[in-house]
């Protein structure tokens, strides 16, 4: 099996080459607004998406429109922590969107939809590698939904004990 440092490379040159992020990405949120996990969900912890991943903002401007609280994550010293976005953003660590407001309670969030660089259609998932994700998503009760574009899906990941499994796995 190829080992994860080869297969985030891999990944991202694949993800680089996809051309009709922006259609993709809206055909995404469509789906995610389809599940009963969304509708009963209030607090809906997303991300800011980075170049390569599905483009978030169709997805926070759907949560506002749907009367959802978007919490959207920052990066803490080695740790994650999620903040209402509608208090304000600042740029971060590598330049990512992160909310500037008090840090929220993760056993509230109803539903997270998960960034990576690849995933397995039963919910395995490869990240950027820094572990963030597997820490924070156990301290959460919340539905996990990756969101990917299809050539991030692989038959399998060379996935290790710390390695947080998700619900759910969306592709466009």
């Amino acid at each position: 099996m190829i080992d994860k440092a080869t297969l985030r490379r891999r990944m991202r040159q694949v993800c680089d080459l996809i051309d009709d992020r922006t259609l993709r990405s809206v055909q995404l949120w469509a789906a995610l607004a389809e599940l009963p996990q969304y509708h009963s969900a209030s607090r809906v912890m997303a991300f800011a998406s980075m170049d390569a991943e599905p483009d978030t903002d169709g997805l926070h401007a759907r949560l506002a429109r749907d009367g959802k609280t978007l919490l959207l994550p920052r990066i803490v010293g080695d740790h994650l922590e999620v903040a209402d976005a509608a208090v304000g953003l600042r740029r971060g660590m590598w330049g990512i969107r992160e909310p500037i407001g008090p840090t929220a309670d993760p056993t509230t969030i109803d539903l997270v939809v998960v960034p990576g660089v690849a995933f397995t259609a039963t919910g395995g998932r490869l990240g950027h590698g820094k572990a963030y994700y597997d820490r924070f998503l156990p301290t959460t009760h919340a539905y996990t939904v990756g969101v990917c574009f299809a050539e991030q899906l692989v038959d399998e990941l060379p996935l290790e004990p710390h390695d947080v499994m998700l619900d759910r796995v969306l592709t466009a």
